[in-house]
């Protein structure tokens, strides 16, 4: 038996959620791990190769690693299947659904929540549109079951002893949703492994999922505009439509190795997102590198980026906002201190998140 059972959702690839899960972990490295799915190739070179994770009856699901958000109507099913009853402590890394994970009256469940359930709350119409079902007869269907999750959502939500929010944004989204408040902790972000002191380059940069609501498309429309350079990272549903849009100064890289990532953010001339973020590990990194962030002003851009000193915030989402706030960055040529986007980021170092984290737990572990 150990104290603490950590319950994620889809362990199929390494993202924020995914780090953040990994830093507890190595924190408390005897936890046991729970999830939904768990594809193992995936995360081959990541602090998580070689974890042992129990899975749900979704793991058995022929190809359900590329199936899995077509599969939300069954996740919350999924996650009430998982016994994690023979530990003192069950922390939940919530963005769906592990907030709903059943404890019993003698455990304290903790619950890190990342965004109450985006496709059944603000994203409902983009889950539609990805899986086609916004103008079809099953749209209707659709909506019915994503207001029963809603349902289901905000009743799970009760479950959890004590929430905590990876930002204000997310805290407020809780409150709005749940009625319920969280403490925000801001996620560790890495900010030592980040050159700052290369000079900068003559290109913009985007690093980002490719999927509607990273509004990256909006991105590579201003600069086809603009005629400037830049650079994409990352993949997802939405690159063949960038790949049409793309013009001439856009280059679409796919996904890259964090180490090129990195060094991009380091030579990069400005990082550029306009999505409304519940978070934004990748801000956080652009500014340990010492990268000006242009970002829309909603959302945990607005807790990371110092309007005016390390970055600036678009006031509105649209290209001509997007436009302007380039250009005016740019204007007089504009001296950026790299030093002050720096000391900016050590504000979400791994230090900080350890003693925070560790501070909020102790009452929890500790053996009266």
């Amino acid at each position: 038996m150990t104290d603490i059972a950590l319950v994620h959702e889809w362990l199929n690839v390494y993202g924020g959620s995914e780090k953040l899960l990994a830093e507890i972990l190595a924190m408390y490295p005897r936890s046991e791990l729970h999830a939904l799915i768990h594809n193992a190739r995936n995360l081959k070179g990541t602090p998580l190769e070689g974890r042992a994770v129990t899975t749900t009856f979704l793991q058995k699901i022929p190809r359900v690693e590329h199936l899995y958000r077509g599969l939300l109507p069954l996740m919350p099913l999924a996650i009430e299947s998982l016994n994690v009853r023979d530990h003192r402590v069950v922390l939940s890394i919530s963005h769906a659904v592990a907030h709903g994970v059943k404890t019993s009256p003698n455990q304290t469940h903790i619950s890190y929540v990342c965004t109450p359930m985006r496709y059944a709350w603000h994203l409902q119409d983009d889950y539609l549109r990805l899986h086609h079902l916004d103008k079809s007869l099953l749209g209707f269907a659709a909506r019915v079951t994503l207001g029963a999750l809603r349902r289901w959502d905000a009743s799970a939500a009760a479950r959890a002893d004590r929430l905590l929010a990876i930002s204000a944004w997310t805290a407020a989204r809780i409150r709005a949703a749940w009625g319920r408040e969280a403490r925000v902790i801001h996620p560790p972000v890495d900010v030592e492994r980040f050159d700052f002191s290369k000079p900068r380059e003559d290109f913009y940069l985007v690093v980002s999922r490719l999927v509607p609501y990273k509004m990256t498309a909006l991105i590579v429309e201003a600069f086809n505009r603009l005629k400037l350079p830049l650079l994409v990272a990352g993949d997802g549903p939405e690159l063949p439509r960038l790949q049409r849009l793309a013009g001439a100064t856009v280059q679409l890289l796919g996904h890259q190795p964090d180490e090129v990532v990195a060094d991009l953010m380091s030579r990069a001339r400005a990082f550029i997102h306009m999505a409304v973020e519940d978070f934004g590990i990748a801000m956080v990194e652009a500014q340990a590198a010492g990268c000006p962030v242009i970002a829309y002003g909603r959302g945990g851009a607005a807790e990371i980026v110092m309007d005016g000193e390390t970055g600036m915030l678009v006031e509105r989402q649209s290209v001509e906002a997007l436009l302007e706030t380039v250009s005016r960055g740019w204007s007089g040529m504009k001296q950026w201190d790299a030093s002050a986007m720096r000391a900016n980021a050590s504000r979400f170092s791994r230090p900080r998140f350890r003693e925070e984290f560790t501070a909020f737990m102790r009452p929890f572990l500790d053996v009266s």
